[in-house]
């Protein structure tokens, strides 16, 4: 994968590039410049000029750490003034300005490698799992004709739970690589954790989970799943519940000498699980009948 990168700042030469690099100005002025103000070059071969701050502007290497800042998006920049500006204020005033800025200033075209990376995650089109559960979705022997097919299940009766025909983007890895801003990243989402929600209060944190194998436990005592499952302990009013799978991901990237992790958001799905109560009936045998 391969991304262009915008013109040369200060030039009329076209680009494609993401939509945050944005072009030096076309004429850069030193409005400091004595006697008069004056043209000033618009790259002094490490930076781009800005017109407003009167400076140039540079991508400091190395980085710095930045407490509450995220490094896959932002990055800190240097604005360097020259000679004209510095002797228009006292002694001692003039000095380069650093300071974070979450887009590249005008003119920069350079990312970080964690901002590349950013720039990569963002490309991910993660979903979410597709639910495999038993008890199975179906239309039941005791159902009445025309009725749809839904879940059905009972207190203390194993529910097994898994990801059913994972891909790379609902279950990973999935891998990417590309140069962006001048920086090649190669970055990968994992799955970092399954969450099971039960609609009844259970969390149930598991991997991708054991399909059920129906030839295999068929004639054979309800079991609970070696890897993944519940049993619900009550049912509700109405006897139906939302079964909910939160997916969380992370990108792992490495690029320009450097490794990182990016959160990503969550994926979700859901379905109903209707939950009822088995009854059972105590038989009073009448009195000298022992066959009970």
């Amino acid at each position: 994968m391969v991304v262009t990168e915008p013109g040369t700042p200060g030039t009329s030469e076209p680009g494609a590039g993401p939509a945050d690099f944005t072009p030096g100005p076309s004429q850069c002025v030193d409005k400091f410049a004595k006697p008069a103000p004056a043209e000033t070059p618009c790259s002094n071969g490490k930076g781009w000029w800005d017109n407003t701050r009167q400076c140039y502007w540079t991508l400091d290497d190395p980085q710095r750490s930045a407490p509450g800042r995220d490094a896959s998006v932002g990055a800190f920049y240097s604005c360097d003034p020259l000679p004209s500006f510095c002797a228009s204020v006292p002694v001692g005033a003039c000095f380069g300005i650093s300071q974070w800025l979450d887009a590249p200033p005008p003119g920069i075209q350079r990312y970080t490698p964690a901002q590349a990376a950013g720039k990569l995650a963002k490309t991910f089109v993660l979903t979410a799992i597709e639910i495999g559960m038993v008890p199975e979705q179906k239309v039941h022997t005791d159902d009445p004709a025309g009725t749809a097919a839904y879940r059905r299940t009972w207190v203390g009766i194993p529910v097994w739970l898994w990801v059913n025909n994972p891909t790379p983007t609902s279950w990973g890895p999935e891998s990417r690589t590309a140069t962006l801003g001048g920086v090649t990243v190669t970055a990968t989402a994992k799955v970092q954790s399954l969450t099971w929600n039960s609609g009844d209060g259970q969390n149930v944190t598991c991997g991708a989970g054991t399909p059920f194998n129906a030839v295999a436990y068929a004639n054979t005592a309800a079991v609970d799943s070696p890897t993944c499952g519940l049993r619900y302990q009550h049912t509700s009013k109405g006897g139906t519940f939302t079964v909910s799978a939160t997916t969380n991901w992370v990108v792992e990237w490495s690029g320009g000498g450097q490794t990182g992790n990016i959160q990503m958001p969550t994926t979700s799905t859901s379905t109903t699980l209707r939950v009822g109560e088995l009854q059972s009936v105590n038989v009073v045998a009448p009195a000298g009948d022992t066959n009970h």
